[in-house]
């Protein structure tokens, strides 16, 4: 008998998302590939087709994609709660037992979490990306904005761990899977130490799922009165908190982390803008200061850019920053080979309206 699949509970969170996986596929469709270029393409699956054309016609960015298919190997594994999640390895660094985990965005899926994460390989790392519950190819269920999405990460930790060599580790994660990497490594800490975990990259992160929806409610609900809205937002998670009852919505925090006594012990490259209309800034500003008392983070923060689009808008400010960090904790990468290859002080038309929204 076919086994019935787990659907997503109906909350507020599962229907934004199901709205915008439909404006995210309509959007990546027209960069679909040919019947003939898929016959012909070594791809392990036609979605990285796509997202390299995006990530060369849109971003403009070749340098994003991956095009050694030899090297992408598609993987399942579960969580720490029992799901079954799509992942990838990306390989190109065979001698090499440094890892990054790449985490995307929400509504997004693997695909961008590998792209965003291209500069670790030219590094020498290799990567493994991986769909969060309810996204890609992985298992159905609700979408919770990090407060399962941990046992997602951990989970894939748990499968590099048994099925991998790993000399040293990194987390990069983006929007809701920044949440999760900086939350993961204060919660995990100890964990990830005897998996060699060295440090994060966060890209446009949220420090709470309520901090989460006030700034929402800021840039796109203004005309709700503030005196009321705090109690719209917490109304909202209770509503949450009663159909989710295997996790509490107020614990999704990483200031609560903090607050708890959970002290950072790994260094996190900060990544945000100024007017992200999504994730708010001020967050990354307050954890910066509240994680300034026990450790030494480092940041790049724009004055513009749409929200995850930080590689898009400034390709080689970003990348270098990033390069720049992992140098900084790995002594032993090729910081100028990937300055020289991808040419990241050198800036053509492009890249000098960069600086100018930078």
């Amino acid at each position: 008998m076919k086994k019935k699949i787990k659907k997503p509970k109906v909350t507020l969170i599962n229907n934004i998302k199901k709205g915008f996986r439909r404006i995210y596929g309509n959007m990546e469709r027209p960069f679909k590939p040919s019947k003939k270029t898929i016959k012909k393409s070594t791809s392990p699956t036609v979605d990285l087709l796509t997202t390299n054309n995006i990530c060369k016609k849109f971003y403009k960015r070749p340098q994003l994609m991956i095009e050694d298919f030899e090297n992408v190997k598609l993987i399942d594994f579960q969580s720490r709660d029992g799901l079954k999640l799509s992942g990838l390895l990306y390989t190109p660094n065979k001698d090499s037992n440094k890892w990054v985990i790449a985490c995307h965005w929400f509504a997004g899926h693997k695909n961008w979490g590998l792209h965003h994460a291209k500069v670790f390989a030219k590094l020498g790392y290799n990567i493994m990306a991986f769909d969060f519950r309810g996204h890609g190819g992985s298992q159905e269920d609700s979408t919770t904005m990090g407060a399962k999405e941990h046992w997602d990460l951990m989970g894939a930790v748990d499968w590099l761990k048994a099925n991998q060599k790993i000399d040293l580790l990194a987390f990069m994660g983006t929007s809701m899977g920044a949440f999760t990497v900086n939350y993961c490594s204060l919660k995990y800490a100890d964990e990830l130490k005897e998996v060699n975990f060295k440090f994060v990259v966060s890209d446009c992160t949220y420090g709470s799922i309520f901090r989460l929806l006030i700034h929402v409610r800021n840039i796109y609900l203004w005309i709700i009165p503030k005196r009321r809205i705090k109690n719209i937002v917490k109304k909202i998670i209770e509503k949450h908190n009663k159909k989710e009852i295997e996790v509490d919505f107020n614990q999704a925090s990483i200031f609560e982390l903090l607050r708890n006594g959970y002290k950072p012990q790994f260094p996190t490259l900060f990544l945000h803008s100024k007017d992200d209309k999504v994730t708010p800034p001020t967050d990354t500003y307050e954890l910066m200061l509240e994680r300034s008392k026990y450790i030494e983070d480092d940041h790049l923060v724009y004055s513009f850019s749409m929200h995850t689009q930080g590689i898009r808008y400034h390709f080689k400010t970003f990348n270098y920053k990033i390069a720049e960090f992992i140098k900084k904790n790995d002594d032993e990468v090729n910081f100028d080979q990937i300055v020289d290859e991808w040419e990241l002080l050198e800036f053509n038309k492009l890249d000098r309206l960069s600086l100018k929204l930078k």
